[in-house]
């Protein structure tokens, strides 16, 4: 039994790490999502972000333009690893119960 212990003692360290470079990427990233506007028959690009109750838009260019895919490959990488950490942290939650001898 030691050394089942030993072995889920050592995912949850990767795990531990995974985690902490999840959220330092995240932080990195862009957050919000992309809006498209059409003026004049032209469509422009806007990053949407929630600050408290309002969603601010933030110009990033004309839709055709390369800064937009830049910011949406940001955004669409953010949200992946947005998806890896609750993986993440419901692993751990699994190990917490299973090194604390609760069911799963």
């Amino acid at each position: 039994m030691n050394f089942l212990k030993s072995i889920i003692e050592e995912e949850q360290h990767r795990l531990m790490a995974l985690k902490k470079k999840y959220q330092s990427e995240i932080l990195s990233l862009p957050r919000g999502s992309i809006s498209i506007k059409k003026r004049n028959k032209k469509k422009y690009i806007y990053l949407a972000v929630r600050e408290k109750e309002k969603v601010k838009f933030q110009y990033i260019g004309p839709a055709l333009s390369q800064k937009p895919e830049d910011i949406i490959q940001k955004i669409q990488k953010r949200k992946d690893f947005e998806e890896k950490l609750k993986k993440v942290k419901k692993d751990l939650m699994e190990i917490k119960k299973v090194l604390h001898g609760k069911k799963i």
